[in-house]
Order: structure tokens, then sequence, then C-alpha cells
């Protein structure tokens, strides 16, 4: 899905051979080098357009930079196009030596025999431990590895500072202080709190962090933490806390009501940092931790390289994934790309850490949840009749109870099938 600053849309191999590489320790790097000197193509998928372009095409320039005579050719595929791009190119033997996935459809891929078995390359590594954990398991399927993280990203609460202080009013550290503080800020021809509950994947992630934080499962909607969550929704827009305007907005859309003080809060991602820092310099923001119910929850964004069964130079694709793992490679590439990094020992560089915003970013992925396993497979569907939940109770088409007794029902069906 398109937006106005950054974001998105065979047979099983096993743990290929480390076959015409050696470990080297040099400069930090712990990366593989080729033995050979022959000139190398690697041809690299993925969906990085609009402004996520130019970065990730610099990274990689970067690497043809310090490595002659190979050479990098990216493909870029839209995101909603991309998935069934790489399952034909599979049927038609025409697939990249790295794809660049959507975390969630790691395991979709990995099922389909459509990218390699990474387990031995990635044990030699030795570096798999720093992953943050949630991160990790989403290059998981069936107890082995199929990819390394590229980057993460997550949502946390952003808040005005100046009609925070205005108002006397501190961030809300629980759910049920976050309603009061919305009604408090609320009025004036402004809302309190902005999401997204757009029609697609995208409207069901507010709806998701809130139902986790109450104790909930995503395979469990249609139960007591699932319609607390989503009456709260309903309350706060018919309260006025909320624009009925959510059911139609993006979360670009999101930020622009933030960032023109049409809305006092937002939940949304680190997408829009660079664009707040640059773009509306005068907006007093900051950023805290999202609300805790029975616990703190928030939706983990994330994408992750693969080298697929149809790999021509699968030795140099890994060779260029170990380097993009790289500290010195990644802070300067993901504040570029808005995005957090995979590596603990990343996260802990001053660059990030003491940082006042990517700081709360990177404490927030320590509560990141993904889908895995067969919701990890079906995760598109699952969110979307989710989100169908979320229109239906907020417009009145439905109530909470009926809403979620249907998503329900497609839900199971869908794990069934």
């Amino acid at each position: 899905m398109g937006k106005m600053f950054t974001r998105r849309d065979a047979l099983k191999t096993t743990g290929a051979a480390l076959t015409g590489t050696v470990l080297l320790g040099t400069a930090g790097r712990g990366a593989l080098a080729r033995q050979d000197t022959e000139p190398v193509t690697i041809t690299f998928w993925h969906y990085y357009g609009g402004g996520a372009t130019a970065p990730l095409e610099a990274v990689l320039q970067r690497y043809m930079d310090e490595h002659p005579g190979v050479t990098i050719e990216p493909r870029l595929i839209n995101f909603s196009d991309f998935n069934r791009t790489l399952l034909q190119g599979a049927a038609a033997g025409d697939l990249p030596d790295i794809a660049l996935v959507n975390a969630f459809d790691t395991t979709l891929f990995a099922e389909s025999g459509i990218i390699q078995d990474l387990t031995e390359r990635v044990t030699a590594w030795g570096g798999a431990s720093e992953y943050f954990p949630g991160v990790y398991e989403t290059s998981l399927w069936d107890g082995q590895n199929y990819g390394l993280p590229h980057l993460v990203d997550c949502y946390v609460l952003w808040c005005n500072d100046t009609i925070f202080s205005e108002a006397g009013v501190t961030p809300p550290a629980t759910w049920e202080e976050l309603a009061t503080t919305a009604a408090t800020l609320s009025g004036d021809n402004r809302f309190g709190l902005a999401i997204s509950a757009v029609e697609g994947i995208e409207g069901a992630t507010a709806y998701i962090i809130r139902l986790l934080a109450a104790g909930g499962e995503v395979t469990d909607v249609d139960s007591e933490a699932g319609q607390a969550a989503l009456q709260q929704f309903v309350d706060m827009v018919e309260g006025g806390s909320m624009s009925p305007g959510i059911l139609g907005w993006i979360e670009d859309d999101v930020a622009t009501q933030f960032s023109t003080e049409q809305a006092a809060m937002m939940i949304n991602s680190a997408s829009y940092v660079n664009f707040f820092r640059r773009e509306v310099p005068d907006l007093a923001w900051s950023l805290a931790l999202l609300p805790e119910d029975v616990e703190r929850a928030t939706f983990l964004s994330a994408e992750n390289l693969t080298i697929t069964t149809g790999a021509q130079n699968p030795d140099a694709a890994w060779d260029l994934m170990l380097w993009l793992q790289q500290p010195e490679v990644l802070n300067e590439y993901l504040p570029e790309r808005n995005k957090l990094p995979a590596l603990r020992n990343v996260a802990a560089e001053p660059q990030w850490a003491d940082d006042p915003v990517w700081s709360v970013f990177i404490e927030q992925l320590d509560s990141a949840w993904a889908p895995t396993g067969d919701v990890a497979t079906n995760s598109a569907e699952i969110f979307t009749y989710i989100q169908e939940a979320v229109q239906a109770a907020i417009s009145g088409d439905s109530t909470v109870e009926e809403a979620l007794a249907e998503t329900q029902g497609q839900i199971d069906g869908v794990l069934a099938g």
C-alpha cells in the first residue's frame, strides 16, 4: 500500500553447504567471502517502493563498491503483487538469488519449498542469538531457519506535547487511562486519538494491539478480551474521542491528523519519524510506550532476507546478507529507512539507545507480537476478517458480539482448512 512518507505491499531444500566460502573475522564482520574472484551477479527482489527504494539501492551500491566484481540487480515489485510474482516465478523456474519478504510470509514460502533452509549457514555464522526473540521467530519453520531478519518496526503512542501541557495531562499508562485522556483532549474539531481502521490488513493493527493487551489471542477474538477491546473502540468513537473517519484512514492519514493537530495522540509506527523531524520541525511531540492492560503489547512489522531454491549464486547471496547485518551498515541505512535494528547489539548502541525517539521504539520491541505457525501462513486472511469486524462494529452495522462471532467462525474455518 503506497504511503506519502515511506512504507509498504518446488521441493524443500535442506541446509545448503558452505562450498567455496570461508569465515572471516576481519573488521568485526564475521561475514563470508567467496574464494573465487570471478564476476558474479546477485538478483534481488523486493517491494520497497516510494521513498524506501533509494536507501535500499544506496546500501546495495555500497556493497558493490566494497566488492569489485559483484553486481547486484534489484527488482522492485509492487507489494500487492510480490507474493504472487514470487510464486509464479517458482512455477516458471525463474527465481532470484535473494527475496526480501514480509516476515509473516516466511513460513508460507518455506512450506512451499520456494526458499532455502539456512540453518547450517546460520549456525556456522553464530550471530542469531543477537536478534530480538520475537523477530527471529519469524524466520523459523518446522524448527529450521529460512531467513535473516532485515529490519523491524513496531507501534508506539505519539503524543502532542503542547496539547498535553495545556490540558495538564501526562501520557496514559493503561488503556483505561487512554480512554480518559483521549476524552479530555477532544473537542473544538480535535480528537484525542487517531488510529487506522481502514478496510484491509492495515486496519486490523490497532485492534490486534488492543486485543493482545487485554490478554486475548488473535485466534480467539470472540472472547471476553476480544469483546472488551472492540467495545472500547466503539465507545471512543461514539463518545467523540476518536473520529468515525478512522474507518477510511490508512496510517498516512493518521499521521496527517496528528501533524495538523487534529489529533492529540496517535498509534503509529517508526515510518514517520523522519517526516516529523524534517518536515514538521515546529510541532512539539514525544513518544510513549503503548498502554498496559493485562499486559503491554505492540504489533511487529518486519522483513526477512531469504535465499530462494532457484538461486544461481547462493554463496554470494549469503555473503551480502551477512554484510547487511553489520552495525556500521545498519547504523547508516536504517535511520534513512525510518526503521529499527533487528539485532540487540546494534539497538544497544548510543545512536539508538540514547535517542529520545528511537529508544522508545527499541524498548517497545520487547513486547512486540508477530504471528507464527498457521496464523502466519494465513495472516492476510485472518487480519482481513478481524478488520471487517472492526468496521462492522464501529459503523453500527453489527453489535460487537455479532461482529466478533462472525469473524470467529471465519478464522476457525481458515485454520481448519
